[in-house]
């Protein structure tokens, strides 16, 4: 039998690095979707509906691959907080979610292109965000540029500047980086690798 590709769905340089740390070789395919949301979708349904997307996209031109793939997005009072791609839309989400708790999703999914079938799993967080004055705001946007980042949150660097306390979390903080690797290694380890 031969032996599968193995492929990120994802440009994101943060995945890529989790993923290098299961010691797999793969490729990295930017999967280009719209990302919006649907009318009354719940935060978890979108993370994992647009995992799969991502996932089914690149398998139209990837046979015979495991296509890794996953989607993020943070919930505060109701409202989904996606990537800010904007300095002040990351002032806006910073403003709003201080001082409040804050929900994290990470959706994965593990797409066979050559049976087409998947399996996924999802990871939440919930956060406490510390109350931020407008220069803490200002000066983390400026220097950690976290556009790209949902709710303008990168837990690299959020950890120690953000973050009062994690009320509720899952044992594998890689979920909150893009990537939950605990969760991808026991779908992975369905298969031959």
């Amino acid at each position: 039998m031969k032996k599968k590709k193995i492929i990120l769905g994802s440009s994101s340089k943060f995945r890529k690095s989790l993923l290098k740390t299961l010691d797999i070789e793969f490729a990295c395919i930017s999967p280009e979707i719209d990302e919006s949301r649907l009318p009354e979708e719940e935060p978890r349904d979108m993370v994992l509906r647009l995992a799969i997307e991502k996932a089914k996209k690149i398998s139209l031109s990837e046979n015979n691959s495991l296509i890794i793939s996953s989607d993020s997005c943070a919930s505060c009072e109701g409202r989904i907080l996606g990537k800010p791609l904007s300095e002040i839309k990351a002032v806006e989400y910073l403003e709003y979610i201080s001082g409040k708790i804050i929900v994290f999703y990470t959706g994965v999914c593990v797409f066979n292109s050559e049976l087409m079938d998947f399996k996924t799993d999802i990871v939440k967080y919930k956060i406490k965000i510390k109350k931020l004055s407008s220069k803490d705001i200002l000066d983390y946007v400026k220097k950690h540029n976290p556009i790209n980042s949902s709710a303008a949150f990168r837990y690299e660097v959020a950890k120690d500047i953000l973050i009062e306390e994690f009320i509720d979390t899952e044992n594998d903080i890689s979920g909150l980086i893009g990537l939950p690797l605990k969760k991808l290694k026991v779908i992975l380890d369905n298969y031959e690798l």
